[in-house]
């Protein structure tokens, strides 16, 4: 039986639960709709412009205008000095003219203002070093203009035929013998547009300078764009201040805030380091490549940084460089790998005292395109090769070592099909935990996969957590929007835990999200479940709302954020308590309604605070739940980042409180260290270890060019757990590249 404290709640309580439960779960559905509703207006007679995309690739450069409706569009050619003249009838703008320097492929700058109120005429004027080819074109709400490479002056070009139109939806225009000049005595010429087959034309590659910061933690930042944006682990970048030209469009500008280390690449993702921060970064910054990316390119960066797309692209960066450019060629391959042996103690003086040792072994990956195929490896895991040589309770760091991930999955953009197999989490439904299995689906039109999942469920932090519990399912699920604007995601599935291969929990699970840009995100998941043996509580209770989760934040500054969470349970969790006090199963600790708020007063340190009120211990009167932190990023300049943070929890898994002091510091790529000390008093029914104080500490370093040394050193004191622990891991890593395929 679950611990529980007080009286148990009666029928009303139950009811009043369930109530809440729907309410929550009817509001979000609710909220997604309407802002569904909002994210297809904008129908208007009138439009305005949300945004600008400035994109590099190749010779090209391409100019994105994203408008909030359909428009009429026209180019004009004008000469001395050379330029291309955008006319965007019905579009409205700011009547003060915005410039954005460029400097780059022969495009100087791009300047746009109003330039007719009535009729109504919004302006883009790109001024050129010399005449050039041109293509406009039109995509639903987009008018993309592409200033391609001048054509070579001695070469002979025979003039049009037949006349050709300024511009049109999706036709490839171009640069005719230019009309007389008012100022010119005699005519002058440029070259059209080359035509299909007539010459070469650039390789079909988009190198993305830019990339959008998406969230930042532990003095790293995620960024918007992988490997296929160009991004590989190595590069350097630098976050620049931004100045917003539209509702939804920033321009770097200005000197160096920070530089970021990339250490971790995926398809679509990024992860980097900050170092020499001159303030935050926050979400919603720029980082744009580091003059020597641009000199490894052949390219010298713009007198003021370009605003770039950062959404995939399927060229890699050497395909951009001018020895290698190839339209054919694709990423190339990149095996990065370290297999060590371990080496761990621990000696125990707690509820089985003695000593022990074992041997272990240590696998990281991250390897792209192996062999030359979508085939991708990432993650990590350290596990025994010997059992104990004496009996001993679970540690820590056993615990901890179980929550590893290491999946081996297919990602290629011009496939279909999505693959992938190892302990992983189900891309689109993150809410189920990990899974020692696979998962097997189908981009079955645009923005739906459809797919199925198996596996078995031994993850000690997961909220129902069973070593011998098996699962299987499908699941369809919706994505709509971009990161940039309003962004949409929505799944729903049908699945089956067994145990011992029998039905135990059939269940029907919903996953949506929704965010608009930086400023505001809703997340709800939901699961409905028929429980077939006993629950935590010892009661057969039936279909019903098993667990649901609603979270919703807004960032109206970048130095402040709310939060605002709905978190239920029905039956207690099965996590591991061990676990508690790393922040590994917080989820599982705030029951109710819990509100909270993150500010930065100044620079390099945070607060935040959550407090709620718990609904789920029996309590006649209701108690809080409360949480306060702070996090010092780098302290002075020593580059060592430090969090203080203090939970009290009532909830059906454990009640009690915790305090973690944490401090971690990064060197590059190459070296690591990290510690943790931490109390706990708590009363759980699945732990007799009431009272514990904990200190975790690692160093994790790399020496020459193929070797490297791991260790760690935990001390735990408690009620039934006294133990020293300490691992040793030296072992062989490679990073290798291979050919473009």
């Amino acid at each position: 039986m679950p611990y529980k404290h007080g009286h148990l709640d009666d029928d009303s309580d139950a009811e009043s639960e369930d109530a809440q439960v729907r309410v929550v779960a009817e509001f979000c559905l609710l909220l997604l709709f309407v802002s569904t509703c909002v994210a297809q207006g904008g129908t208007a007679d009138i439009a305005s412009i949300r945004k600008l995309k400035i994109t590099q690739g190749g010779s090209n450069t391409k100019l994105e205008f994203v408008l909030t409706r359909h428009v009429e569009s026209k180019i004009t050619i004008a000469t001395e000095p050379d330029r291309l003249v955008l006319d965007l009838f019905q579009t409205r703008t700011n009547p003060r003219q915005r410039r954005i320097k460029i400097n780059r492929n022969g495009v100087q700058q791009v300047r746009v203002g109003l330039n007719s109120s009535d009729p109504l005429v919004t302006r883009a004027v790109v001024d050129l070093d010399s005449a050039r080819p041109y293509e406009l074109r039109s995509v639903g709400n987009t008018v993309v203009l592409t200033v391609m490479p001048r054509v070579d002056a001695t070469a002979s070009v025979e003039p049009p035929r037949a006349p050709i139109p300024a511009a049109s939806d999706s036709l490839l225009g171009g640069l005719r013998t230019r009309p007389r000049s008012p100022r010119e005595d005699k005519s002058t010429s440029a070259a059209k547009v080359p035509a299909s087959g007539e010459t070469e034309q650039p390789p079909d590659a988009n190198l993305h300078v830019l990339f959008k910061v998406k969230y930042v933690a532990d003095g790293v930042v995620y960024l918007v764009g992988g490997r296929t944006s160009g991004l590989a682990k190595g590069m350097k970048l630098v976050v620049r201040d931004v100045v917003r030209l539209w509702p939804d469009s920033w321009a770097p500008q200005g000197p160096a805030l920070a530089g970021l280390d990339v250490i971790s690449v995926s398809g679509t993702s990024t992860v980097a380091e900050i170092h020499n921060a001159k303030r935050n970064v926050v979400p919603g910054d720029w980082a744009e490549l580091s003059e020597a990316e641009y000199r490894q390119l052949g390219e010298t960066p713009a007198a003021s940084s370009l605003l770039t797309s950062s959404a995939p692209s399927p060229a890699p960066i050497e395909s951009l460089r001018p020895e290698k450019a190839d339209a054919s060629s694709q990423e190339e391959s990149r095996i990065r790998a370290r297999i060590g042996l371990d080496y761990s103690g621990i000696s125990s003086s707690g509820s089985t005292p003695g000593r022990s040792s074992t041997k272990g072994m240590t696998i990281s990956a991250d390897m792209t395109r192996i062999g030359g195929t979508s085939w991708n490896l990432q993650g990590y895991w350290r596990g025994r090769l010997t059992s104990n040589s004496q009996p001993n309770e679970g540690t820590l760091q056993d615990y901890l070592d179980r929550t590893y991930t290491l999946q081996l999955f297919y990602d290629n953009p011009n496939s279909r099909w999505v693959a992938g197999f190892g302990r992983l989490y189900l891309p689109w439904a993150v809410s189920l935990d990990t899974i020692d299995g696979g998962y097997f689906g189908r981009k079955v039109a645009g923005g739906v996969t459809a797919g199925v999942f198996f596996g078995s469920t031994p993850d000690p932090s997961s909220w129902h957590y069973r070593p011998n519990q098996q699962t299987a399912g499908s699941f369809v699920n919706f994505e709509g929007g971009n990161y940039d604007d309003f962004h949409c995601t929505s799944t729903a599935g049908f699945a089956a835990d067994m145990l011992k291969w029998q039905l135990d929990r059939p269940y029907v699970f919903l996953e949506n999200g929704l965010s608009y840009s930086k400023y505001f995100s809703v997340y709800h998941s939901l699961i409905v479940d028929s429980p077939q043996g006993d629950s935590t509580d010892g009661i057969k209770p039936g279909a019903g709302i098993g667990r649901s989760y609603l979270s919703v934040r807004v960032t109206p500054r970048q130095w402040i954020s709310f939060d605002l969470s709905h978190n239920y349970f029905r039956d207690t969790p099965t996590a591991a308590t061990a676990l508690i006090g790393t922040g590994l199963v917080d989820k599982l600790l705030y029951q109710g309604v819990n509100a909270g708020v993150r500010v930065e007063p100044v620079r390099n340190l945070a607060v935040y605070t959550s407090l709620g009120r718990s609904d789920k211990t029996g309590d006649v009167h209701r108690s809080l739940n409360e949480m306060y932190g702070v996090t010092w990023k780098e302290i002075w300049k020593t580059g060592i980042r430090a969090d203080a943070h203090y939970s009290k929890f009532d909830s059906s898994f454990a009640r009690g409180e915790y305090r973690a002091l944490t401090f971690s510091r990064h060197l590059g790529n190459r070296t690591v260290w990290d510690a943790q000390l931490g109390s706990q008093s708590l009363s759980s029914p699945f732990t007799v270890n009431q009272h514990s104080i904990f200190l975790d500490s690692s160093f994790d370093a790399n020496f020459g060019s193929h070797t490297f040394l791991q260790s760690g050193y935990t001390i735990e004191r408690g009620s039934q757990l006294n133990y020293t622990q300490w691992r040793l891991s030296l072992g062989y890593r490679v990073d290798a590249r291979g050919g473009t395929k």
